[in-house]
């Protein structure tokens, strides 16, 4: 008896757990050539960690640059969430001046394996 309430709990705690679980943080300050490894169907926060406006901020699939977000003006600490569905290499991009050269920050997005 006692191990089927401990079981219970136990399985109540771990779904409970599970909903108030924060998103993993993408910093865009932390731009560069080697792709972040981001899990498949994992809550990712985007956040402006910058002390300024980013502008035309972009979330894509390469290589056909489809627009999955599309962001004109991401303002100091302001942040999205966002989850990728499909396997695969993804890039968001932003300027740092309206209208200037943009930076992009690569995403590789894997299946998770199973524990």
């Amino acid at each position: 008896m006692r191990t089927t309430i401990f079981c219970l709990l136990l399985t109540f705690g771990v779904f409970v757990s599970l909903g108030q679980a924060k998103p993993q943080a993408i910093s865009l300050e932390l731009s560069r050539q080697v792709p972040m490894k981001i899990y498949q169907n994992s809550n990712i926060a985007v956040r402006n960690t910058f002390q300024t406006n980013l502008y035309d901020l972009t979330v894509t699939k390469p290589p056909f640059l489809k627009e999955i977000v599309s962001v004109s003006k991401f303002l100091p600490g302001q942040s999205f969430d966002i989850a990728f569905s499909k396997l695969g290499s993804y890039e968001i991009c932003f300027s740092k001046e309206n209208n200037k050269a943009r930076t992009c920050l690569r995403l590789n997005v894997v299946k998770r394996l199973a524990a």
